[in-house]
């Protein structure tokens, strides 16, 4: 069922002055939970170029940052810059049916400075040949050594924590799965009991690299990172790689006080045309849903997709979509969804119903 609304989502031209403006901005600010250091500016990264490209099929946006980029952050994990930069760019961009970002460090490509995959894996097995699918609930609990404290890895906003969030969805989804007969595994702890991990908190609340190594996986999979941040994003994929996984599905809500849902794929890891696929099909079962049954008005912003800038999906060697449902910091109608369980199945729903079109169709 299809849902006209007119006036709901209206297309913005994002001009390469705008995009800018708003880079500049966030580099102004460190990023979140970066606050004991400079801000980017203060700290010498440079915006050198943006560039702007709007085809019928894509808006590209090129962004050129200084070398300072990539030493920033102390520990070199450059995702949380590269975050901000794009959440910062949500309300230039607006809702597009595929927004293209190509992010290069004094003009080389940025897949040429991230980090490779530590350990090779074999093809990924299909779910007709006991494949499994890997949901993987965004952030949680982890040690940050440059505090030495634990601390969850996103704020409270409006009395929830994306980090929760995520994985509320994330297990109506596991369990959506197995009951449609789908192998289905979580990143994190999927039961939702007081059993403690090292944080000291429930272990379901905790990031998905204690659980993976609480797991038995070798150290090279949860072990592979500067610091346990890192660590944490980089392990998922790992552990969709060693056991060779049919997809990874990672569950996260999104920033910049922007509205609708988004889909991420990565254009350098070897999977991208079957991720942008699996993307399609997500993006359009969750919006498709959510204008059905709980309201008509939400904001289909389209797939997204960038050279190397988002760990989770890179360094998976099988389709791999980071799926934003909504923006935690926009009140209504967002925010108010997120609260809602009702919600939270319906998404749920609608990405298992995906999981079934894209693997049986």
């Amino acid at each position: 069922m299809s849902v006209s609304v007119p006036g709901a989502q209206t297309p913005r031209t994002a001009t390469a002055d705008a995009v800018r403006e708003h880079i500049e901005r966030a580099l102004a600010a460190a990023p979140r939970n970066y606050e004991v250091l400079l801000s980017p500016q203060q700290a010498g990264v440079r915006l050198r170029g943006v560039e702007v490209r709007a085809t019928p099929e894509a808006l590209t946006i090129a962004v050129d940052l200084s070398q300072r980029a990539l030493t920033y952050d102390p520990s070199g994990n450059i995702e949380p810059l590269l975050d901000q930069i794009i959440q910062a760019t949500a309300s230039a961009v607006g809702a597009a049916p595929l927004v293209d970002y190509r992010f290069t460090i004094d003009g080389l490509p940025l897949e040429q400075f991230v980090p490779q995959p530590a350990a090779r894996s074999r093809p990924a097995r299909t779910l007709a040949e006991g494949g499994t699918i890997l949901v993987s609930p965004g952030h949680g609990w982890y040690w940050d050594e440059t505090v030495s404290y634990w601390h969850l890895q996103r704020p409270r906003v409006r009395g929830i924590v994306e980090d929760l969030v995520n994985w509320d969805i994330a297990r109506y989804l596991r369990d959506e799965l197995l009951a449609a007969n789908i192998n289905a595994q979580m990143t994190r702890y999927p039961e939702r009991d007081d059993t403690a991990g090292p944080s000291g908190n429930p272990r379901w609340q905790e990031a998905g690299k204690y659980f993976i190594q609480a797991l038995g996986a070798p150290a090279e999979i949860w072990n592979f990172g500067a610091d346990d941040y890192a660590r944490d994003i980089n392990s998922r994929p790992f552990y969709a790689n060693w056991i060779d996984a049919s997809a990874v599905l990672a569950i996260h809500n999104n920033g910049g006080e922007e509205t609708g849902t988004e889909t991420w794929y990565d254009a350098t890891n070897g999977q991208q045309d079957e991720s942008r696929r699996l993307a399609e099909i997500v993006n359009r079962h969750v919006v498709s849903a959510i204008r059905t049954r709980y309201n008509a008005r939400w904001v289909d912003r389209g797939l997204r997709t960038c050279d190397g800038c988002k760990g989770e999906n890179r360094l998976a060697s099988r389709p791999a979509v980071i799926v934003e449902i909504a923006y935690m910091d926009t009140p209504a109608p967002d925010n108010d969804a997120l609260h809602d369980d009702a919600f939270k199945r319906i998404v749920a729903q609608a990405i298992r119903e995906a999981v079934q079109e894209w693997a049986y169709r």
